[in-house]
């Protein structure tokens, strides 16, 4: 098993009368004013009634100097705050996968350090907690634009509370997308340090948690909580970072599910079981399911010219027979448009080298070459457009998984 202790640079743990019911772990790395802002909106809220039952503890990530200041300054305000800082990063799934084994509440709330909780949200969580002992708790949500001056939806799904025989019951309602945002996500702590987390350390998957859960608490009873409790900060021009979630989500998430569910022993089927809806808004109009939203994402690579490794395509090649029969197909499409652009990409990339090599700062050409010239300017432009034109298709076919 996995030894918790890593290098830190200092830490304060608060001697505690009892042992809590919650324990709010915020992983952190360089968003000091996003944690004062989100610790602020949870220990506001600890009052008389929830005084002893709710601990904050935040493990910096190495984020340096100005940091640790900040989390003596937090902690010397609020009595109710422990902290970790790290020497050095030990990367997210270290601080995802450490928290049930510093948390000393029965139930533990990993919680993102830009997030917030909304204002009278934390006594209904510890209540159902208390009342409805579920071994995996998971919460409505707000979706608020970056500055958290613009909310953008309400609430996530319109559904009312609901209780669940086990956590692949509430997975089989939500799907992933649910469970992929962080701070929506709570658990009972002995469970969770059950787990050997090996597998979902060393995983690059941004998304590795998601397994996690499901080893952990596949057989636990489960609760989704209606009221949109937790403020989740959407970033939509971060580019870069969603090209990255898409990629793992179609790619690395998938294999690590699998592996989860293989350690398991569950019945093959579990990918078409999971729904891929992203929210509960009204009737559901046809079917979707998590091999629909891997499919989607990898359109989505195509769209924004992610690299696709040929490991990664036959992987998923391997578990496409255990998917409905019409799977290993679709699948096959989207990797022939992902050869057929990416083979292309390479060509004009070639073609432009080669036309830069032609044209030295100062030269003066003759009309041959000028017309050579022109003509390797219409090659570049005709296959610069056909690959705009296939990205374009992607992004449309990763639409229609809506």
């Amino acid at each position: 098993m996995t030894d918790w202790n890593r290098p830190l640079v200092d830490c304060l743990i608060r001697p505690l009368r009892q042992a809590p019911v919650l324990s709010v772990v915020i992983p952190t790395f360089h968003r000091p004013k996003e944690l004062a802002f989100a610790v602020a909106s949870i220990t506001d809220q600890i009052d008389a009634t929830l005084d002893g039952k709710v601990e904050i503890i935040v493990s910096d990530n190495g984020s340096g100097p100005e940091k640790h200041a900040v989390l003596q300054q937090l902690a010397e305000r609020h009595p109710s705050l422990s902290y970790y800082i790290h020497l050095k990063d030990e990367g997210g799934p270290f601080q995802i996968c450490s928290a049930p084994h510093r948390a000393r509440g029965r139930w533990t709330w990993v919680f993102g350090d830009d997030d917030a909780l909304e204002s009278g949200g934390l006594g209904p969580i510890v209540e159902i907690l208390e009342r409805e002992q579920p071994g995996f708790l998971t919460l409505n949500r707000q979706v608020w634009n970056k500055t958290l001056d613009q909310r953008i939806a309400g609430a996530k799904h319109d559904l009312p509370d609901i209780r669940f025989g086990s956590f692949i019951d509430l997975l089989t309602l939500f799907g992933f997308d649910q469970l992929s945002f962080l701070t929506s996500q709570i658990y009972a702590t002995d469970v969770a340090r059950a787990v050997d987390a090996d597998l979902y350390l060393a995983s690059p998957c941004r998304y590795c948690q998601l397994a996690y859960y499901l080893e952990a608490f596949h057989d636990q009873p489960a609760y989704y909580s209606s009221r949109p409790s937790v403020l989740h900060r959407w970033d939509q021009g971060a580019t870069q970072v969603h090209a990255a979630n898409f990629h793992d989500l179609a790619t690395s998430h998938p294999e690590l599910v699998q592996r989860a569910a293989d350690r398991l022993g569950l019945q093959p089927g579990l990918f078409e079981r999971i729904n891929g809806r992203r929210s509960m808004l009204g009737p559901e109009s046809r079917k979707i399911t998590f091999v629909d939203n891997i499919l989607e994402n990898l359109w989505r690579s195509v769209a924004l010219g992610t690299t696709i490794s040929d490991e990664a395509w036959d992987m998923l090649a391997g578990l496409s027979p255990q998917w409905a029969p019409q799977r290993a197909e679709q699948l096959k499409m989207v990797r022939d448009v992902y050869n057929m652009v990416d083979n292309a990409f390479g060509q004009y990339q070639a073609l432009v080298a080669e036309h830069k090599a032609r044209v030295p700062v100062g030269a003066v050409f003759t009309p041959p070459e000028i017309d050579l010239l022109k003509k390797s300017e219409a090659a570049i432009l005709s296959l610069q457009g056909d690959i705009n034109d296939a990205r374009k298709m992607a992004l449309e076919l990763s639409g229609g998984f809506n």
